[in-house]
């Protein structure tokens, strides 16, 4: 039971992953720079995936370095701020990175390795790893529908539904 759990899961988690790498792949080049919202929200799901990936849970990091600030700046959706506007192949790479962690992670959990905790170290949750992929793969689906709903708006076109990971 626990593979078919597993490989339910992965086709899931992948399948949205694959949603927001779409989605920053369809985004036009001539408006990365401009349109930043598309920017910070892609930079943004990016580093949450694979920060929720953290396992056991660590300090909030990433190899697309940020600035953590006190105030929202006007583009961006939280406090962590990017050091610069990274490319597209950038935040592409970091995504293809973490959908390889993710892929690798949840095909070698054991039932044990689901049900241990996963706590912050610097925030306030606590949940099973399981829930923990849960959680990490709503979010990721959430800011694919914004993505996908700011290329419509942009460009009046976006990618398909992805039915599971390819």
């Amino acid at each position: 039971m626990i593979q078919t759990i597993k490989e339910g899961l992965w086709k899931q988690f992948g399948g949205s992953i694959d949603m927001v790498t779409n989605a920053v792949s369809a985004y036009p080049e001539s408006l990365w720079n401009t349109e930043k919202k598309f920017f910070y929200m892609s930079y943004h799901v990016a580093i949450f995936l694979d920060y929720y990936l953290t396992i056991p849970a660590g300090p909030l990091s990433s190899p697309l370095p940020f600035t953590l600030s006190e105030t929202i700046p006007a583009d961006g959706i939280d406090d962590i701020v990017p050091d610069r506007i990274y490319s597209q192949k950038e935040i592409l790479d970091y995504l293809q990175a973490s959908r390889k962690k993710c892929h690798d992670h949840i095909l070698g959990m054991t039932e044990a390795d689901f049900a241990q905790q996963w706590v912050e170290v610097e925030g306030n949750k606590v949940m099973t790893v399981f829930e923990l992929f849960l959680y990490n793969m709503r979010h990721v689906q959430h800011h694919a529908a914004q993505l996908n709903m700011m290329l419509r708006k942009d460009t009046g076109d976006a990618p398909r539904w992805v039915r599971a990971a390819r």
